[in-house]
């Protein structure tokens, strides 16, 4: 398993990107993070266009916008209009991120939120995509980083 960050670090590094506008958070019963998802989540956070990140024990999702009142969620609902974002399952255990949502209503952002994702990511990590209703994006994913093992 890649190395582990302890919660005060990871924490540490999150309040910085909030501070420039950027929401990060955690769900509270994460204790230990993979140092791979905390650099997943910090190169989404750096495009301009994410406004947040949420991580869970098993995800981490990115967008524009978010739902919700007390949890919020962040949107990546497939054809939202205005949301721009994507969820991607991660098992540390296999090394695999499993894209499972992705919605880009503005042409470009998909393969921009793809390439902070999978840019400077360890190779031994494989890429998942169970479902594909793109019409062809995940093949252009699949020949541009062919470099990585994709699961399709």
């Amino acid at each position: 398993m890649s190395n582990l960050v302890k919660r005060k670090d990871f924490d540490r590094l999150f309040s910085e990107l909030t501070i420039k506008n950027k929401k990060l958070w955690v769900i509270n019963r994460i204790k230990e993070l993979s140092q791979d998802i905390i650099d997943i989540a910090i190169r989404l956070a750096s495009l301009d266009f994410i406004n947040y990140v949420r991580i869970t024990d098993e995800k981490i999702t990115a967008s524009n916008k978010v739902k919700g009142t007390r949890i919020k969620e962040p949107i990546t609902t497939m054809n939202h209009p205005t949301a721009v974002g994507i969820d991607i399952i991660y098992h540390l255990d296999y090394k695999v991120l499993d894209f499972n949502e992705i919605n880009s209503p503005i042409k470009g952002s998909g393969s921009k939120m793809l390439s902070a994702i999978l840019t400077n990511l360890p190779n031994d990590w494989k890429v998942a995509v169970v479902m594909d209703w793109s019409g062809g994006f995940w093949d252009k994913m699949e020949e541009k980083y062919n470099d990585r093992e994709w699961l399709i």
